[in-house]
């Protein structure tokens, strides 16, 4: 890996929802007001993605703020993101769903997914990276394996072995119990 991939893999999170157009999300946004620092919580419907893997990833949520549409475009793996709920999966034909700014009340509702695409387990967890890299591992030496591993030998054993057409027999009955 060349140094800016490590940079850019340094500042990615460990965890992050798996969005789709159609998901009603709930953002929870870092707001800094003066020396103060809250969080700002902001829920919508996720109307378009933009890329789907690494720090440039995007999407945008609209809601209805007094009968006002809002968007906002929020980065994945931004530092200001706290944290991102993902509450319904919706059912969209289509990757876009910018056709929703035109709608209003009951014909902007979008229908819910059932089975959520991916299994129940929503979130694309960040592989880590091995700590050992196969060329550094040094080779055991035999002698050393030898001491630790008992020889085998082939000598014949007194247990009987059942086979699939055969239950195995043993020497004490149980009397028919």
């Amino acid at each position: 890996m060349n140094v800016i991939d490590l940079l850019k893999r340094e500042q990615e999170k460990q965890e992050v929802p798996i969005l789709r157009s159609g998901d009603t999300v709930r953002v929870h946004v870092k707001v800094v007001e003066g020396t103060r620092e809250r969080i700002q919580v902001f829920e919508g419907v996720v109307i378009a993605v933009k890329g789907k893997v690494g720090l440039s990833t995007s999407f945008t949520v609209r809601r209805l703020a007094h009968g006002v549409g809002v968007e906002r475009t929020f980065l994945v793996h931004a530092p200001r993101i706290d944290k991102i709920e993902v509450l319904r999966h919706g059912q969209v034909r289509r990757a876009k769903l910018f056709y929703l700014r035109d709608k209003v009340g009951k014909h902007a509702r979008i229908r819910e997914r059932r089975q959520p695409v991916g299994g129940p387990e929503m979130t694309l967890q960040r592989a880590e990276p091995d700590a050992v890299a196969p060329d550094e591992i040094e080779p055991v030496e035999d002698d050393a394996v030898a001491a630790e591993e008992p020889e085998v030998t082939a000598e014949a054993d007194d247990t009987e072995v059942a086979t699939a057409d055969e239950p195995a027999t043993t020497a004490e009955s149980d009397g028919g119990a």
